[in-house]
């Protein structure tokens, strides 16, 4: 791939506006993408864009910027603005290109980054509850409730939330917790846990 980078470089730089040229960006993008260049890449592929009349050169481009940004996602204890990047560029790219080839593999990757991010807000909940922080710790375990509801975390963070309001000695929010969630504890394991810290308390 380093020897193919110099070459479609040379191309270009000696055919600028040509065909050659331009399909040479493209080769140029993809080499630096299995070299694991992903900003720069991503950069190559945008300016392929930019020179393309080949529509389905500009979708694979298109695509290949938004798992670009998907590799460039970092483990969940680091920052996440790739992901949250690399969701809206291919949430816009399903509906841009509904029919696509590559509409499947982005949601596979949408749904990859959101258990990540759910995952995120998930520990620091539970990091905020260990250090007696409630208020915060409410807030990012309502977060995975509220927008990652579909992710594996979604109920692990009603356990959690019913749990912060009753350490925090909101009883009442604790029971409207679960009288609200209990039925999307599928997992039978989490509806006994959810119960038991409010039998416990109850029985107190």
């Amino acid at each position: 791939f380093s020897k193919a980078l110099e070459k479609f470089k040379y191309i270009i730089y000696n055919n600028p506006g040509s065909l050659i040229a331009m399909n040479s960006q493209l080769y140029l993008a993809e080499s630096l993408f299995n070299l694991e260049k992903y900003d720069q890449a991503s950069k190559e592929y945008d300016r392929y864009i930019l020179v393309s009349q080949d529509s389905q050169g500009v979708e694979k481009a298109k695509f290949f910027i938004c798992k670009c940004f998907f590799k460039l996602s970092s483990s969940y204890k680091k920052d996440q603005e790739a992901s949250y990047i690399a969701i809206d560029r291919m949430q816009y790219f399903i509906e841009q290109y509904p029919n696509s080839q590559f509409s499947s593999e982005c949601n596979v990757m949408i749904t990859e980054l959101r258990s990540k991010l759910a995952k995120k807000d998930l520990e620091s909940g539970k990091l905020y509850l260990r250090i007696e922080e409630f208020p915060s710790a409410i807030v990012y375990f309502n977060s995975v409730i509220r927008d990652y509801y579909d992710t594996e975390y979604y109920e692990t963070a009603i356990i959690n939330l019913i749990l912060t309001y009753v350490l925090n000695g909101e009883i009442a929010l604790a029971d409207n917790t679960f009288n609200q969630y209990k039925d999307d504890l599928q997992n039978k394991d989490n509806y006994i846990a959810a119960k038991n810290i409010l039998t416990k308390e109850h029985n107190v």
